[in-house]
């Protein structure tokens, strides 16, 4: 789904990977690790489309979803219009419930914190649901209850065919979600 051939990148002239190489298929998670600054969000930028790197390939099949880890939204539109931005002929109450987002369904985007607009980002992508899932930090602003919750869905999302690509810097009890592990230095 997901390949990776040769990957040499670098920010503001720092050299971040060399040869980098993974292949990534349906009901796979790979989990990309490493301190901070060591270009894990380069890597996703890259992945996405929206960085160039310096040399190598990546290519993928089937559609790409992807969680940023700077969420910047900045117009006054209510969580579940925002969420189902991503496919308005899905219901969205089962996502809504969750990601514990029911009750913030009517409110503001503007009004929520990080880990909240985190979530909505992410019931954003549940919608869309696309092949291939991009998620860059997705527990960064998250309490231990909703990351837990978090990984229980990611595993969900691996056992019905979906691959991942998770990138995080803490460290997790995340065996029943990864299968190979990517340290970026």
């Amino acid at each position: 789904m997901l390949e990776v051939k040769d990957l040499h990148f670098s920010r503001g002239g720092r050299k971040l990977a060399s040869a980098l190489h993974f292949e990534l298929k349906a009901g796979q998670c790979i989990h990309i690790a490493g301190s901070n600054g060591s270009g894990k969000s380069t890597l996703a930028a890259i992945l996405a489309g929206d960085f160039k790197p310096d040399s190598g390939e990546v290519s993928y099949q089937g559609s790409l979803g992807v969680l940023l880890q700077d969420i910047e939204i900045d117009f006054p539109i209510s969580v579940s219009r925002f969420i189902q931005m991503g496919n308005k002929k899905v219901d969205i109450s089962e996502i809504l419930n969750k990601l514990d987002l029911i009750d913030l369904a009517d409110k503001a985007i503007t009004e929520l914190s990080v880990g909240q607009l985190q979530r909505v980002e992410l019931a954003q992508l549940f919608v869309m649901n696309p092949d291939i899932w991009i998620l860059d930090e997705p527990f960064s602003a998250q309490d231990v209850i909703n990351t837990e919750m978090l990984i229980d869905l990611f595993i969900e999302l691996k056992e019905s065919g979906k691959a991942l690509v998770l990138i995080n810097h803490i460290s997790l009890p995340l065996k029943k979600l990864v299968d190979q592990t990517i340290y970026l230095d």
